[in-house]
């Protein structure tokens, strides 16, 4: 069966207030949501938006502790491993729907077939536990199949979790996320240099873990959608990382500049700081592709959009305080890299 756009009231709500889920979900009937990987910037996101519209919410995660603060606002905890399949079955018997998170694991030998293992786990458990409704994070571009290296692993995760028989299942195809900017917390917060592989001018498409969460929250809160389709999540507008670094000069109070360092290079910062070689690859490989693309000239006007947190409030409210915290950058981001020697 072929991926369709998702059409549905909450749709035509893109910029006002119907945008949100009513309190109590739809009707106001009371469901149970599993979310996997909810310890992450989007599962967090989501789960405790369903928790608000007031839905019972499963929080899987591998770790009790990182999951105590959303079981201190209502959510079940579910302690496990994504690649146990018995887990997987117990954890999504009796939900009325899943949100399906294939976690980033840099230290991966194999990251691709790292991901098609877990979606296959997902696919499998969904039909042995009689899973009827999901939701699950892809990326945008996800059915094209010029695009390559990461890209083209959220296509091999669609292309696993359609197997599953009678799965009614929505990709929500967002953009990258803000929250790639914490891959380069350590240099920001040593040398306030925004130093990536990525053009420094290029037009990048970013959106907000909060606004994914919120998005895969509305959608399983409604659970209209039947069969296989899409529901793509571009950004409110492109933006380059020097005019992100120009927010932080602005925000934070010191001079912020952006560079643009060799894949090379970046790929030998993240393996020195314990990624897998397959990921940082395949991530260098992400951002070439994405300064190709944002390098191109801009003529078609951004398509609609359900995203509504703007760069400006991520960097202030977010990025900005990450860089003045002591907290560890793996508390931010599962792909840490060491300060670069000069």
């Amino acid at each position: 069966m072929g991926c369709r756009p998702v059409r549905s009231w909450w749709r035509r709500g893109l910029y006002g207030s119907e945008s949100s889920l009513p309190s109590g979900g739809l009707m106001g009937t009371v469901r149970t949501y599993a979310v996997t990987a909810a310890t992450g910037h989007v599962g967090g996101h989501a789960a405790r938006a369903l928790l608000r519209a007031g839905h019972r919410v499963r929080v899987m995660g591998r770790e009790a502790e990182r999951l105590k603060q959303l079981e201190a606002v209502g959510a079940e905890i579910v302690v496990g491993d994504l690649a146990d399949r018995v887990h997987l079955e117990e954890a999504f018997t009796g939900v009325d729907g899943a949100l399906l998170i294939v976690p980033p694991f840099p230290a991966a030998s194999d990251f691709v077939q790292y991901q098609i293992d877990i979606a296959a786990g997902y696919a499998a458990a969904a039909t042995a536990s009689g899973l009827r409704h999901a939701v699950s994070i892809s990326v945008l571009g996800a059915n094209d199949s010029r695009a390559g290296a990461l890209i083209e692993g959220h296509a091999n995760i669609e292309a696993e979790l359609n197997k599953a028989p009678g799965l009614n299942l929505v990709h929500l195809q967002p953009t990258s996320f803000f929250e790639i900017l914490y891959y380069y917390l350590q240099p920001l917060r040593d040398e306030r240099v925004l130093r990536t592989p990525l053009g420094t001018d290029a037009r990048l498409q970013l959106v907000a873990a909060r606004d994914v969460g919120e998005v895969g929250a509305n959608l399983l809160g409604e659970l209209q959608f039947r069969g296989i389709s899409t529901f793509p999540l571009p950004p409110l507008r492109t933006i380059s990382l020097r005019e992100i670094a120009s927010l932080l000069t602005e925000y934070h109070g010191q001079e912020f500049t952006a560079e643009q360092i060799s894949a090379q290079a970046d790929i030998e910062d993240l393996t020195a700081a314990g990624t897998g070689l397959s990921f940082a690859t395949l991530l260098n490989e992400t951002w070439a592709l994405a300064t190709a693309m944002g390098e191109m000239p801009q003529t078609d006007p951004l398509p609609q959009t359900a995203a509504q947190y703007r760069i400006e409030d991520f960097v202030r409210d977010e990025l900005v305080p990450a860089i003045d915290a002591d907290r560890p950058i793996a508390d931010y981001s599962t792909a840490t890299r060491p300060r670069r020697s000069a």
